[in-house]
């Protein structure tokens, strides 16, 4: 019969502690593409981590020519699979009272009551909006459903469907409205990249997904 050598504590001590060790995340934060704060006076907004992100899309059934519902869910689904350590996961909402993020087009009467910051999208093709509370913000406030009472959309997205030409670039208009959303508050550089201050691609560049993964692991200024 052959006799192993038993194991002394400290080694089996040693092994549990390295054992425990891969638990934990080991991927580094890249460093930024393009600066994620340059609309924001280098304040930093994002969600809690590991939050679930519910979204609605409110649809105007007068006009078909364009699809926001698949525009939305395309997005969603683009982002979602950007993060490193599931630090948000974003989901259609079963309504807009359970709502997170509102999303709707210029055809269609502005869903919610705005909280005290001015709403101005001016004449722009996309506008995201959310309002921080107090002097000294650390959140954003809630934004009342209109008409009606409840809600609990912190964000509200705007696209303008008459300022593109073809469901490509209302895919890439949501899109970009929506990396905003997720906490991305400046715009890129290079054509190439969703973040574009005019987007032209409808999914995110490995320049976007750097930079998001940079943001998510700041501590945020405000909370959405």
């Amino acid at each position: 019969m052959n006799h192993r050598a038993r194991p002394h504590p400290r080694a089996l001590a040693l092994a549990l502690l390295l054992l425990l060790g891969c638990d934990s995340p080991t991927a580094a934060r890249p460093a930024f593409a393009y600066d994620p704060t340059t609309l924001t006076r280098g304040q930093v907004y994002r969600w809690p981590s590991g939050r679930r992100i519910l979204v609605w899309t409110q649809l105007n059934s007068a006009d078909a020519s364009l699809d926001l519902a698949r525009a939305v869910r395309q997005s969603m689904g683009d982002w979602n699979s950007l993060t490193q350590f599931a630090e948000f996961e974003l989901t259609a909402a079963a309504s807009a009272v359970e709502a997170d993020v509102i999303v709707y087009d210029r055809a269609t009467p502005l869903p919610v009551s705005t909280g005290s910051c001015v709403f101005d999208p001016q004449n722009s093709a996309g506008y995201t909006y959310f309002c921080p509370t107090g002097t000294n913000p650390t959140t954003a406030q809630r934004l009342t459903l209109s008409p009606g009472p409840g809600g609990r959309a912190t964000v509200v997205i705007r696209v303008d469907r008459g300022r593109v030409a073809d469901q490509t670039a209302y895919q890439a208009l949501v899109s970009h409205e929506i990396g905003h959303a997720l906490g991305i508050g400046g715009h890129s550089d290079q054509a190439r990249d969703l973040m574009f201050g005019a987007p032209s691609v409808s999914r995110p560049s490995v320049r976007d997904a750097q930079t998001l993964r940079y943001l998510l692991g700041l501590k945020p200024d405000i909370t959405l």
